[in-house]
Parts: C-alpha cells; structure tokens; sequence
C-alpha cells in the first residue's frame, strides 16, 4: 500500500510542478501540455519498444486517463486552497484528499487494464514503469532549473 501511496503522490507532484513550470515561465522555454505530452510519449515509446501500431493502439488511452486525472488533480487543487482551521475541517480536508487519492487509483486501474487488452502486460509494465522515470527526470530538471533562476 506504500508504493501505491507513494506513485500517488508523486503524480500530484508532477502534476504540480508541470503547473508551476509553466506560470513561472509564460513564453521563453515554456513547456506546453502538448510539447510535454510529445516528449513523454517520445519517452516513453523508446524505453518500452513500443511498436508504431502498440504506440497508435496505447497512447490514445493514455491520453484519456491524463485527462480524466486532470480533473481530479484540480480538485485536490482546489480544496487545498487555504489551510482548514479547525480539527473538524482538517479531518474532512484528509478524508477528502484520501477519497481523491483513491478516485484516482481506481481511474489508473481501469486504464491499465483497458492497456493489458491492447498491448502485452510486459509491454504495459515497462509503460508504466518509463512514465515514472520520465516524470522523475522532469521533477529533477525543473528543480535544477529553480535552483539556477
């Protein structure tokens, strides 16, 4: 349960920071949601060998569940607009992150296996194990690059 925890939160994290790179840089080297979504795919479709017929037949999935879990991360977004100030609050404040947390484990389960029926389950397991080391990368060179600036 650790590693599913910990896969969770380092796509919020990810999450966060492609937001964050892209209001601290509007225009200049700004990574766009496509430029990023072509880079990961890039990315991705080397480290797994994805063929071009397993790449046409995945990525669309993929796509989809990015933007389904878009909208989860908004909300976790949202509701961590300002901090709760009582013991009350706070308890539904972590019962609502912990709801979303969830909401998007079972999005990813459902998607991997719409995945596990297009390509094989080998074939999925690098995806999803090269999707990790790219946002890894990308949290690194943004940090990097704040460190710069």
């Amino acid at each position: 349960m650790t590693m599913k925890f910990g896969k969770i939160i380092f796509l919020f994290l990810w999450l966060a920071c492609a937001t964050f790179a892209n209001a601290q840089n509007p225009g200049g080297n700004r990574l766009s949601k496509e430029q990023f979504m072509a880079e990961l795919e890039k990315f991705i479709t080397a480290e797994a060998d994805l063929t071009p017929q397993e790449c046409s037949r995945l990525f669309p999935i993929m796509r989809e569940m990015y933007f389904k879990q878009r909208k989860y991360f908004e909300k976790m977004k949202h509701s961590n607009k300002k901090m709760p100030r009582t013991d009350a609050e706070c308890r539904e404040a972590v019962k609502m992150r912990d709801k979303i947390d969830l909401d998007i484990k079972k999005l990813q389960q459902t998607y991997h296996n719409k995945m596990l029926d297009v390509v094989s389950p080998c074939k999925v397991m690098k995806v999803i194990l090269a999707e990790d080391r790219f946002h890894r990368r990308m949290l690194k060179n943004w940090s990097r690059k704040d460190k710069k600036g």
